[in-house]
């Protein structure tokens, strides 16, 4: 993995970092890179909100529809990816129905990976991957602490969300 991918995925949690890593080194033997691109990883919530507004009241195109804890970049526990056109460094590939980018997405699902390409409608995702024992999109108790335990802009204090991460007090499953 290049420097700026490296740089994004030590802000996310890092089972979900050491899953993306093994996927890129599968990838890399068979010739393929991946970019982890700015914003890929966590994001502050000043900065989702900034995004957010992109092609709102901000110029350019519309890239998120998640306000501050509304997507799981906010808590570290996503990362957008997409492979490079031809090695690193060349051009990312954004286009999901090309057979290097179904590689990617095949590596990311085979490291136990959920693919936002995979949501129905609006959901739909296709440079986005998550971990699968958490909701889609965050619920409202990962909500509720979000507001209460994040400094907007310090990933550092994300550790309390993580910690109930690992014991799995956001699974769907114990609810």
């Amino acid at each position: 993995m290049d420097s700026r991918s490296e740089e994004q995925l030590a802000t996310v949690y890092p089972d979900l970092a050491d899953r993306v890593r093994n996927a890129a080194a599968r990838l890399e033997a068979q010739g393929t890179y991946i970019l982890i691109p700015p914003d890929g990883g966590f994001r502050t919530a000043a900065r989702q909100n900034e995004l957010h507004a992109q092609g709102r009241s901000r110029p350019g195109h519309i890239v998120t529809n998640a306000t501050a804890g509304q997507s799981m970049h906010n808590y570290g526990l996503a990362i957008d990816a997409v492979p490079y056109l031809s090695g690193p460094g060349s051009q990312p590939n954004w286009r999901a129905s090309t057979p290097q980018f179904m590689a990617m997405v095949a590596a990311m699902k085979a490291e136990g990976l959920e693919w936002g390409g995979d949501w129905k409608g609006k959901l739909a995702d296709f440079d986005h991957f998550q971990l699968p024992q958490l909701p889609t999109l965050p619920s409202i108790a990962m909500q509720t602490d979000y507001k209460a335990t994040i400094v907007p802009n310090a990933v550092e204090h994300i550790a309390n969300l993580w910690q109930k991460v690992a014991r799995g007090d956001y699974d769907p499953a114990n609810a």
